[in-house]
């Protein structure tokens, strides 16, 4: 989980102190959440704990490809992280690829607002098509994708979008349960909009948000087969208003490769640590056999020195 996670740190809503009843009331929560979470079946919590002025809020979502017990981990590691990656920060979020969580001393619940997403995620290799047929490619995988998972019962769906000679692409996007399809819908709107402007051109990129989330690849990174598969390429991309400045932030580390497979470099590496092995297991022996020749020569000759 370390090695996929990304965080957002309000420093603006102020901080709490070791041992006080804010730091209380996150650890009543930490070990409520994952549970509750965990036994919804679309993966999905939120919980309020406290009184003003240490009222604690909080929100949680999983990936709806993952099962209850890798939910509720995710969850439980997340409140660690993000009480260490925030230091007594009173608002912070943390993303993995399982799920992502939230908790503030302000009360985010009571809104559906979606305008102000949190990170973007962008692969550093390009396409080779041109930049027209790259932008209907993204404009078409992310507004099939979208309509679909905001019409769904679990704001969820997965996509893959298969075009004549064009790059095969697969999509994840995902609403909290909570919000209407219109109010879902929204929110990927400006999903599409930052994927538009920002992630034109990209092999892969993430839109990570409290209210939805993005993630789109040029292999499969999903469990089970996409939910939906696009075969018609959109005639053209709509001019889109974009108002969201997300925070751009390049992914830690290279995405893994697709079914499992290695990487260039760790068969380079494998290769040459069966060559060394094999190097190995071949001189061994022959220095062994040597040496044992040498000393039987040595040996001889002493005990014709002796005889004599």
């Amino acid at each position: 989980l370390a090695a996929a996670q990304w965080q957002s740190c309000a420093n603006n809503n102020g901080n709490y102190t070791p041992n006080s009843t804010y730091q209380a009331n996150l650890r009543l929560l930490s070990s409520t959440l994952p549970k509750k979470a965990a036994s919804n079946t679309n993966l999905f919590a939120t919980a309020t704990v406290g009184d003003v002025p240490d009222m604690v809020h909080a929100l949680t979502l999983c990936r709806g490809d993952f099962n209850a017990s890798a939910c509720q981990s995710c969850v439980a590691t997340a409140f660690e992280d993000a009480q260490q990656l925030c230091a007594y920060n009173k608002e912070a979020a943390v993303y993995y690829d399982p799920c992502m969580l939230k908790f503030s001393n302000k009360n985010f619940l009571a809104t559906t607002d979606t305008d102000n997403q949190g990170l973007l995620l962008y692969n550093t290799q390009n396409f080779t098509t041109n930049a027209d047929i790259t932008q209907r490619l993204l404009f078409t995988l992310i507004n099939s994708t979208a309509q679909s998972a905001a019409n769904s019962s679990r704001r969820f769906t997965t996509s893959r979008l298969d075009v004549g000679s064009s790059p095969t692409l697969y999509c994840l996007m995902q609403c909290t349960p909570d919000l209407t399809a219109d109010d879902c819908m929204a929110c990927f709107q400006s999903v599409l909009s930052v994927t538009l402007q920002y992630l034109g051109g990209r092999q892969g990129g993430r839109v990570l948000g409290v209210r939805c989330n993005m993630r789109y690849e040029m292999y499969p990174f999903f469990q089970g087969d996409p939910t939906l598969r696009i075969i018609n390429l959109a005639p053209e991309v709509p001019a889109i208003n974009n108002n969201t400045t997300p925070a751009t932030v390049q992914p830690p580390a290279a995405a893994p490769p697709p079914d499992g497979k290695a990487t260039v470099q760790e068969q380079n590496g494998r290769s040459s640590r069966k060559r060394a092995l094999l190097i190995i297991a071949v001189v061994a022996p022959l220095s062994s056999i040597l040496l044992c020749f040498i000393c039987s020569v040595v040996w001889m000759r002493r005990r014709r020195k002796g005889s004599l």
